[in-house]
């Protein structure tokens, strides 16, 4: 630092006092404090022109005024021009200063103020204020302005300014709200009136926004109104404890917990009071459960009773939290007590009503499970009575029906053979009854057993159509066959009661259709699959008539036992009215639906949906693989027909083309086997007579034609090769096509004239000259009939009562096959056959062949035969075709080894 001459006279300074000094030493400004460093002098300098400060010069203070003027050689060097001045000037402009921090320290607050003088009416206003209340600082504002935006209801605070009594000196606060952007804005308004110059009264004041204040206490007291009311709707009470400056605990509650132990208003806070009321069993767990919880600082939580001055019990929940100070040492606990005294009074109630409901349910558990044990006992003696019943039934009519079967083989007179064929219809219909009445018996009981095997839904649907295709054209109905080809060959299901359910189902539909005079009868049954994944296809199958219907009052009640439409109904069509009931049952156990929707007069149909599992058995062995096929219709109404038989043998992976008719000669040649197809014989005669011409040696030639019209065109070609087209299941389709390409003679069953049908039985090639077959029965009468039916077959037998005398025959005589009764005195079929079997293990015998002839139909009958070493069965009544299969089964192959 530099000084000239004009300096050091006037401060009366020598040079050598300011030698190696810096200026910022000197100088005590006002705005930076009295002592300064380098780096805010210099920052002072170049915000200003001059200031005022003290100059210290050896212990003298001076008061100056300072100019400043940079060099413009040398940014950081400054010319200082100091003069002396008063002090009051001094004095002024230090009060300038502390005046401008204050107005900047009241605005950093937030605080707007505010002047107002009632007799001049006279007010002053600070930006921040107008800021603060939503007004732009331009804005001019008086004092009724300001009130007006004051909301109405906080008018009258401001009144107060204007009384008389507000003298100098007095000092009113008020809160009061105004309207701003939307929302309500708390405010807090301070005020001091004053005399002001000219002894005016003046009042002075300033203005906070509160609001967010004012919303945390109303928040807060909202929460502690919302905590009353809960704690008073709960009847839960409040105790807290806190050390005092004696460090002992304070106790305290309030009302509600005082009055929940009885206590009196003032007894609140006397710990030994509370304690007084503890019953005497809980007491000492309590209280060191408190101490615990103020020793540890863990959450206290007990259940304990209290013993009120009426002697009353009351239950109470008590739980507290510990509390620490500000160096984290335990110094109060807040808790709740809660009456759970109801509760446990309720429990009690409860208990008593249970232990009374215990009682009552163990007393009816009792009588159901004697009713039960009851039941189970009646139902097993139906059961086997039921057995029993269907043994002796079949017994007699074993006789009934193989004597009837014998008839049909002996030549008789044409009314000898109606009367025959009538009786043996009625015994049939009689054995279906009884299968129906027995089915729905086990069914019922719950004894049926669903099979899971490998079949063919297409052999089964071919199998029922196969029976009822001549009970359709005996009645004169048409019956429609429809098969989705992309059903798989082979799934796994339960193939008797599948068929069971369409033998039913396609039977009552062609027993109540029948063709009128202007209606053709016509029954449908169409399978196809809705659903399929990688495990199950969903198959559904539809058969449709347009027969007699169903009005919709039996319809509700149709699948329940024993019902039918109408008794007009089981009169004229006969019927136990099972066959649905068991439909329905079946459908259930195998997973699937039914329905029906039918219009009296019109028809009805019923469509079932089953699922059935996919087949482990590979699919890969088509009948019809690589095969060519050809196709040929002569008239159009065969179109869609010809459409779904090649979509058929698509599906048996053969190839298939289509002709036209003056190809014929063309595809005979190329094709394993030809299909023509004709649906009306008198339109296209002489065009078949012509192809039979052309073509009678040609041996894969199949004609397809009606089924009312196979016989006529028989007579026309009697070498030609024929099949039925309405309807053609697809099973028929592909093993007619197969025994052609395989040049096996096919016939159609509706080819054979039923009226004087005679069975025509062949006899073993050599006849044995002694009985090679034992028949183990007890009654007589089926062992005169068994051994008719055997000479009928061309075989003797012999004959033993029950199983011991058959053990005793068998083990003397060399038989070739044993055709034994299941239920006999003395000892049975199944336990006989279990004794030989075990005495040919002992002696190393080769086993014979057993058949059983059983007349019971229960569920598991079958395997049952199997499980004890049985080979094979055969059902009461024996009908001739099925004892021949048995036999040619079980003795020719045992015979020929």
């Amino acid at each position: 630092m530099g000084t000239n001459r004009c300096f050091r006279h006037t401060f009366q300074v020598s040079s050598n006092n300011f030698n190696e000094m810096m200026a910022h030493t000197l100088f005590n400004f006002f705005d930076i404090g009295l002592t300064s460093c380098q780096p805010r002098f210099l920052e002072h300098l170049n915000n200003r022109d001059n200031f005022l400060s003290y100059l210290v010069i050896n212990t003298k203070k001076f008061s100056v005024s300072v100019n400043i003027n940079l060099n413009p050689e040398n940014p950081n060097e400054f010319w200082l021009l100091v003069n002396p001045c008063c002090e009051s000037q001094l004095r002024t402009n230090l009060i300038k200063n502390k005046l401008h921090r204050l107005n900047h320290a009241i605005k950093g607050a937030d605080i707007g103020t505010w002047e107002y003088t009632p007799e001049t009416e006279l007010s002053y206003f600070s930006l921040k204020l107008k800021e603060l209340v939503g007004i732009k600082s331009e804005t001019q504002l008086s004092w009724c302005q300001f009130k007006a935006l004051v909301i109405e209801e906080d008018r009258a605070n401001f009144e107060q300014l204007n009384k008389q009594e507000y003298k100098p000196g007095t000092r009113l606060n008020f809160e009061f709200r105004i309207y701003k952007a939307g929302k309500t804005c708390w405010f807090k308004l301070n005020s001091e009136a004053f005399l002001s110059d000219g002894e005016k009264f003046t009042i002075t004041g300033s203005v906070i926004d509160c609001s967010e204040e004012k919303e945390n206490i109303l928040a807060l007291r909202n929460a502690i109104e919302s905590k009353n009311l809960a704690l008073e709707a709960g009847n839960i009470g409040n105790w807290r404890a806190e050390l005092d400056e004696n460090q002992e605990w304070a106790w305290d509650w309030d009302e509600r917990a005082n009055d929940m132990f009885a206590l009196q208003a003032s007894d609140i806070g006397h710990l030994q009071r509370w304690v007084d009321r503890l019953h005497p069993e809980d007491a000492s767990a309590v209280l060191e459960a408190v101490q615990h919880s103020l020793n540890t600082g863990e959450s206290f939580s007990m259940q304990y009773r209290t013993i009120l001055p009426s002697g009353e019990i009351k239950y109470i929940l008590g739980k507290g939290k510990v509390g620490r100070d500000k160096i984290n040492k335990i110094s109060r606990i807040d808790g709740v007590c809660i009456d759970q005294s109801p509760i446990f009074k309720a429990q009690e109630e409860l208990q008593e009503i249970n232990d009374e409901l215990e009682a009552r349910v163990n007393l009816r558990t009792l009588e159901l499970q004697q009713a039960k044990e009851r039941a189970e006992q009646a139902n097993q003696t139906k059961s086997e009575f039921l057995s029993m019943m269907s043994h002796e039934l079949r017994t007699p009519m074993n006789a009934v029906i193989g004597s009837l079967d014998l008839l049909t083989i002996s030549k008789q007179s044409p009314e000898s053979t109606e009367l025959i064929e009538t009786a043996a219809t009625s015994a049939s219909n009689l054995i279906t009854i009884l299968n129906d009445i027995l089915d729905i018996t086990k069914i019922e009981s719950g004894k049926l057993q669903l099979e899971e095997r490998d079949y063919s839904i297409a052999d089964t649907i071919d199998n029922v159509v196969k029976i009822f295709q001549p009970v359709a054209i005996k009645k004169g109905v048409i019956l429609v066959v429809e098969e989705d080809p992309s059903i798989p060959r082979f799934v796994e299901g339960d193939a008797l009661r599948v068929r069971q359910v369409l033998f039913n189902l396609l039977g009552n539909a062609i027993k109540f259709t029948s063709s009128l005079d202007d209606t053709m009868g016509m029954v449908k049954l169409k399978s196809e699959i809705i659903e399929h994944n990688n495990i199950v296809f969903r198959i559904a199958f539809t058969i449709t008539d347009n027969g007699i219907g169903i009005d919709k009052d039996t319809q509700k009640k149709l699948f329940t036992p024993f019902t039918q439409a109408q008794r007009s109904t089981t009169r004229k069509y006969g019927g136990t009215g099972l066959g649905l009931a068991i439909c329905g049952k079946l459908i259930n156990l195998m997973g699937g639906l039914i329905e029906l929707s039918s219009t009296p007069g019109e028809g009805s149909s019923f469509r079932v949906e089953i699922p059935f599992w996919h087949s482990k058995k590979a699919d890969d062995n088509y009948q019809l693989s690589s095969s060519k096929l050809a196709l040929i219709q002569l008239c159009d109404h065969v179109e869609q027909r010809s459409k779904n038989i090649s979509k058929h043998l698509i599906a048996e992976k053969s190839r298939v083309a289509h002709y036209d008719i003056a190809d014929i000669n063309l595809a005979i040649k190329e094709n394993d086997a030809v299909l023509l197809l004709c649906c009306n014989l008198d339109d296209y005669q002489q065009t078949l007579l012509n192809i039979y011409q052309d073509h009678q040696f040609a041996s894969n030639l199949i004609i397809g034609v009606m089924s009312s019209q196979i016989s006529q065109t028989r007579r026309l070609m009697p070498q030609s090769l024929l099949v039925s087209i309405d309807p053609m299941t697809r099973s028929q389709l592909v093993a007619s096509i197969k025994k052609v390409i395989d040049q096996e003679i096919c016939l159609d069953l509706d080819e054979i004239e039923t009226d004087n049908l005679m069975a025509r039985i062949n006899s073993p090639t050599n006849k044995n000259k002694h009985a090679d077959i034992l028949v183990v029965e007890d009654n007589p009468l089926n062992q005169r009939l068994i051994a008719k039916q055997l000479a009928a077959l061309g075989y003797l037998c012999d004959l033993a009562d029950d199983g011991l005398h058959g053990i005793e025959k068998w083990q003397a005589i060399d038989y070739k096959i044993i055709l034994t009764d299941c239920h006999m005195p003395n000892l049975d079929g199944y336990h006989m056959t279990k004794k030989i079997r075990d005495i040919e293990q002992q002696q190393q015998k080769k086993a014979i062949p057993i058949v059983a002839i059983t007349g019971a139909a229960m569920s598991g009958d079958a395997e049952y035969c199997y499980s004890t070493g049985m080979n094979d069965f055969v059902s009461k009544p024996i009908i001739l075709n099925d004892l021949k299969k048995v036999m040619k089964k079980w003795y020719l192959e045992n015979q020929q080894e």
